[in-house]
């Protein structure tokens, strides 16, 4: 009897494992857990992308520009049809220093790349896409110039000096000829007059029409022109002309009056030369800061009528500084001429910052604007920008 308890036991209880092996899975789900979320219901939470500014509307007659600094050997057509398809509408070709020339000059030695003749190449380029072209001419800086041109320079005392008797060589590493020597000025008006006449440029720009440094010239010509000019004892040049010396402020006077009186002479002659281009010059931002260091006194070119419109380099980064700087370069002008603002597009970290700062020359009432510099590098971080 025992026997068959055990049996029946063993039958209920392989009975009721069955039951559970067979009966339908269910899915257990922790108390601490609620329930999952279908996935139609799920609620995203995204970070909102921060949409740029529009840019600024272009005025109407808008001048939109850029520099150039090394013309030899380049490919017009492609700088050309870069500049269209970015609705460009002007080039400043630097084709001339103070010590050469990128054509056959009559007037500067030459520097050539395979004997090629830049400016016309350009000019027939920049023609087929309705670009104007305006040379752009680097005053006084011997770049490029061939070695036995500037050994001549020197030694016929046509270079500044420092108070030791050395060479100057400050922004390109080159001797700098002095604005106090009657040859040297004569030679820059006549190379503005060539540059104005040999070609059908549409205008003729003067650059670095300063002194380079703060720093008297010691030339044995500074020092004896001064002294015929203003009729000052000088004792200890340049003791007596430097800040703080008796002759500071005659000194100060005397070079911005060299200067100012070369941008008329030039201006002048270019005009009867070639009365339909026009003249410009690409400018210290800040007057005040180009006047007393190194006696570039623009607002007396504009307020005399030497140029035609003015380029006041305004290569701040920063927005508010930019901003500010061209409201004081407005009040020097009072609209009497364009200004075409220059933006430093070099310096700037992003096509969308270099957006933002025409948009900032619009707003702020710049007629224009022209950008530091075209090469592979603003193709490539810039243009794309632009192009849009």
């Amino acid at each position: 009897m025992r026997y068959f308890r055990l049996i029946a036991l063993a039958a209920v209880t392989l009975a009721g494992l069955w039951t559970t092996a067979c009966a339908p899975r269910r899915t257990s789900q922790s108390p601490s857990r609620p329930p999952a979320t279908p996935p139609s219901t799920v609620q995203r939470t995204t970070t909102p992308v921060a949409t740029p500014p529009p840019v600024a509307a272009a005025p109407q007659g808008e001048l939109r520009g850029i520099w150039l600094h090394d013309p030899r050997g380049e490919d017009w057509r492609r700088v050309m049809a870069d500049l269209h398809a970015a609705k460009l509408n002007a080039i400043f070709v630097k084709f001339s220093t103070g010590g050469a020339a990128y054509y056959p000059s009559h007037v500067l030695p030459g520097s050539y790349h395979a004997g090629r003749d830049e400016p016309a190449l350009c000019l027939a380029a920049a023609r087929q896409y309705g670009i104007q072209v305006h040379a752009w001419h680097v005053c006084f800086q011997m770049k490029d110039a061939p070695l036995d041109a500037q050994s001549r320079a020197i030694r016929e005392g046509r270079v500044q000096l420092d108070r030791y008797g050395r060479v100057r060589r400050p922004s390109y590493r080159v001797p700098v000829l002095c604005p106090s020597h009657d040859w040297n000025r004569l030679q820059e008006t006549r190379a503005m007059v060539e540059l104005a006449t040999r070609y059908p440029f549409d205008g003729v720009q003067l650059d670095y029409i300063r002194w380079p440094e703060t720093e008297p010239c010691c030339c044995t010509n500074c020092k004896k022109r001064f002294t015929r000019d203003t009729r000052c004892a000088v004792r200890s040049w340049p003791a007596d002309v430097t800040k703080g010396g008796r002759f500071a402020a005659q000194y100060q006077q005397w070079r911005e009056q060299i200067i100012t009186r070369l941008v008329g002479e030039t201006s002048a002659a270019v005009r009867q030369a070639r009365p339909s281009v026009k003249i410009s010059g690409a400018v210290w931002s800040d007057v005040t800061i180009g006047r007393h260091d190194y006696a570039q006194n623009w607002k007396a070119w504009v307020d005399s009528g030497y140029l035609d419109f003015v380029c006041p380099m305004n290569y701040a980064t920063d927005p508010a500084t930019f901003t500010r700087r061209l409201a004081d370069e407005r009040a020097q002008v009072r609209n009497r001429i364009p200004l075409y603002v220059g933006i430093g597009a070099y310096k700037l970290n992003s096509g969308q910052a270099l957006l933002q700062q025409i948009s900032l020359a619009r707003r702020g009432g710049a007629d224009g604007w022209v950008l530091f510099n075209y090469d592979d590098q603003f193709r490539a971080r810039m243009l794309p920008a632009l192009c849009r």
